[in-house]
């Protein structure tokens, strides 16, 4: 297959083998078994309650929300963004499959080595800062961390906490100690290139981004450091800065701690979203170790997309000020983009969490997490209680703003709960409420689909049943393949059907057969030259029968005789409208013709029903 090119086959079945596709998915989303199938939240669309099913016998996944599915692979592609072939390189580290070193173009070897190289020099970044933590000249940041901030020395190290001296060369000269280019530290997001014109004492074009601030490595999801941020221990500004973007750094897209907040997450089945480093570190402290923070900006929905699946409960917690409930406010849209259901919790008293936490404590805390509140009833009683209830008018303007938050959540029963607390807060029927935003009431008359006609549907039907039977047993396969019930052996032999899908699901069955090779679904998508198919096997494949081995020829004879039944009816119903045309145009050679044709298959339908296995 053309995706695995560069890896040899025998070595893709080792890691499709080797990788147990619950504990995949398992990694990224939370999974609870029913019966022998495993569900949880989709991550790749708006889903509110688990529709990701994941079959372990079948190695595949299917998402009955958004239709995505496929092997193991499929999944790793479709979560990392990644080529088919990196998708393989990846499970194979994971399962200890050594794998040949992979060929690539010059350029995408030119971009992972940079990518490479970039990681490594952050890494020794994150050795300087730390160790600069502890030298004399990291005294005050370290009384900084104890008495103002009351982290222990092990909570500074688990963070990788630093120290950026107030030099404006002191990272610089170790990175150049280090053999470091100047254009790679630059790149980095370390160094900034000074103007033209302006010298140094050491003749050096650049300077240290990060000066006089206490450090925070900021990893992706591996664990690997990608940037930093810093704070100034004084007034100086700005309080916070951020590493700029880089090939291995996209702001929109990291959470800080979220890898090692993952974990948490998982067990205690929650993540809480704050604003701020020393929130995330504080709560971890306390035990909340399921906490992350965007970097320094608004939530994105690329960061939400990232949350989802991770835990069933999230929580944003942030200040009781005009600010953190503004923040509270920009958060709706993105996550009613995700469709994702979140809470808010809005601390009393002017406090942040970390000085909620070290003032109450962690049980104080985690009652007040209990009286959190859906931050869609949050923005709704807002705009309710900042409006005017007292005209006829203002209740129409408090309606439309409503209507904005409303109009975008996409779970009916949800959106219709709400827009009956809105009409009762403004003493309206929710009928009227419904009509003027648009929106459809619970319970209203659908006006169903048209059915899709009569043979072709019934057709499909059948070819599609022979499909699932197929992935439920290689017997079946082969007896179906030879009886030409699936179509797609080769270009030519289609069963007169034109579903382009299941005639390259087909090929790809028979390719597996020809070389002895189980037509498992998990290998069938494998087999596929196009990958975005894969959602089909798996569609097919979690429909498929349980099927006895020993009863899986029957099944497929008994599927086949039926098949050709039905082919044989609609060459009748056929034969039947071209003779009525041959009678009216009083063409009796054709005639004759179609009337020998009817008997003929007359006689191959009786001698079909009258057939035994």
């Amino acid at each position: 297959m053309s995706q695995g090119e560069r890896i040899p086959a025998e070595k893709i079945d080792e890691v499709r083998l080797a990788a147990d596709i619950v504990e995949v998915v398992g990694s990224r989303i939370r999974l609870d078994k029913k019966g022998k199938d495993f569900w949880g939240l989709c991550p790749f669309h708006g889903d509110s309650s688990p529709s990701l099913k994941v079959d372990r016998e079948k190695g595949t996944w299917h998402c009955f929300g958004c239709g995505e599915g496929g092997s193991v692979f499929n999944f790793v592609m479709r979560d990392l963004n990644l080529s088919f072939p990196e998708a393989v390189r990846e499970l194979a580290a994971r399962c200890g499959v050594p794998l040949p070193a992979p060929r690539q173009d010059p350029e995408e070897r030119r971009r992972q080595e940079v990518n490479d190289r970039l990681l490594q020099v952050l890494q020794l970044a994150g050795t300087f800062f730390s160790r600069q933590l502890e030298l004399p000249a990291g005294l005050s940041a370290r009384d900084y961390l104890d008495g103002r901030r009351g982290l222990a020395p092990e909570v500074v190290a688990s963070f990788g906490l630093g120290w950026a001296p107030a030099e404006w060369e002191g990272l610089g000269r170790f990175l150049a100690g280090q053999k470091v280019p100047e254009d790679l530290a630059v790149q980095a997001g370390l160094l900034v290139r000074r103007d033209k014109g302006a010298g140094s004492s050491t003749g050096s074009g650049c300077y240290d981004r990060f000066r006089g601030r206490v450090m925070f490595p900021i990893r992706d999801a591996g664990g690997r450091v990608v940037s930093f941020g810093g704070r100034v221990l004084g007034d100086d500004e700005p309080k916070y800065l951020n590493g700029p973007e880089s090939p291995v750094f996209h702001k929109s897209r990291s959470l800080y701690n979220l890898d090692q907040a993952r974990n948490h997450m998982r067990r205690k089945d929650r993540a809480l979203v704050v604003e701020g480093y020393f929130d995330v570190i504080t709560l971890a402290a306390h035990g909340f170790g399921e906490t992350v923070a965007p970097m320094g900006t608004a939530l994105t929905p690329q960061q939400a997309r990232t949350l989802k699946g991770q835990a069933a409960d999230l929580v944003l917690v942030f200040d009781g000020d005009a600010a953190g409930i503004k923040a509270a406010q920009r958060a709706l849209p993105v996550f009613l983009g995700e469709g994702l259901s979140a809470r808010v919790l809005t601390l009393p008293g002017g406090h942040d969490p970390d000085s909620f936490l070290r003032e109450q404590g962690a049980d104080a805390f985690e009652k007040a997490l209990a009286k959190a509140r859906p931050l869609i009833e949050m923005v709704l009683d807002r705009v309710i209680g900042q409006g005017d209830r007292t005209s006829p008018e203002g209740r129409s303007r408090i309606v439309s703003a409503c209507g904005e938050v409303l109009q975008q959540i996409k779970d009916p029963v949800t959106r219709a709960g709400y827009l009956d607390q809105v009409a009762g807060a403004l003493k309206l029927d929710a009928r009227v409420v419904a009509a003027q935003l648009g929106l459809p009431l619970a319970g209203a008359r659908q006006i169903a689909a048209p059915a899709v006609s009569g043979r072709a549907c019934r057709a499909q039907s059948n070819r599609r049943v022979a499909m699932e039977l197929a992935l439920a047993s290689p017997e079946a396969a082969r007896v179906l393949l030879e009886g030409g019930a699936l179509g797609g052996g080769s270009p030519e032999d289609d069963s007169g059907l034109d579903d382009s899908g299941l005639n390259e699901v087909a090929r790809a069955m028979a390719s597996l057969i020809a070389r002895s090779v189980e037509p498992t679904p998990d290998a069938v998508a494998l087999e596929l030259d196009d990958q975005s198919l894969a959602s089909l096997v798996a569609d097919l494949a979690q429909r498929s029968p349980q099927v006895d081995p020993a009863k899986a020829r029957s099944m497929a004879l008994d599927l086949l005789r039926q098949i050709h039944r039905g082919l044989l009816r609609q060459e009748q119903a056929a034969i039947k409208d071209a003779i009525a045309a041959a009678e009216a145009q009083g063409d009796f050679d054709r005639l004759a013709g179609l009337q020998a044709k009817r008997k003929e298959l007359r006689q191959r339908l009786s001698s079909l029903n009258a057939a035994k296995d």
